[in-house]
């Protein structure tokens, strides 16, 4: 099985000409414990705010774990990546109610879904996302959580 496994996250230090978002693999940062009273003193623990990124060209950037997002393996109808947390808009013409609905790209049972508020059945709903999708219902990149937030409450 051949697929892309790259993850996106924003660095821990934003300033001067450093990007907004790193691309490239996790990495989980353990530090060790610094309680000299601990049972287990010296073990390694993992950090949860902070991770690494590893970029194509081994540049390692530490990184807000809040901010990180898997690459789904899809592009939209445009050919952009669409990783976790991105905030896309899809057409969905397959029901008799053809509609268009906005939501953020979420894991959820296993499968790469659309997460959003379904105000007919008063509701938040999971449709997942299939490779087929983005010829058939539009599927679009318009933003993400981190970056774009405002964008769910516009429709």
């Amino acid at each position: 099985m051949n697929r892309e496994i790259l993850f996106r996250a924003k660095p821990c230090y934003m300033g001067g000409n450093q990007p907004v978002w790193v691309y490239g693999t996790f990495q989980d940062i353990a530090q060790r414990r610094i309680n000299q009273n601990a049972t287990d003193n010296g073990t390694l623990e993992t950090r949860t705010d902070k991770g690494r990124i590893i970029d194509l060209y081994g540049t390692e950037t530490e990184v807000l774990c809040d901010t990180l997002g898997q690459f789904t393996g899809m592009t939209d109808k445009n050919g952009v990546k669409i990783f976790e947390d991105d905030i896309v808009e899809v057409y969905d013409f397959t029901s008799v109610y053809a509609s268009k609905y906005r939501g953020v790209v979420k894991m959820y049972r296993g499968s790469w879904c659309v997460e959003y508020e379904d105000s007919i059945l008063d509701m938040v709903a999971h449709p997942r996302l299939f490779f087929d999708d983005f010829a058939d219902r539009k599927t679009e990149v318009i933003g993400n959580i981190h970056d774009n937030s405002e964008l769910l409450a516009a429709k």
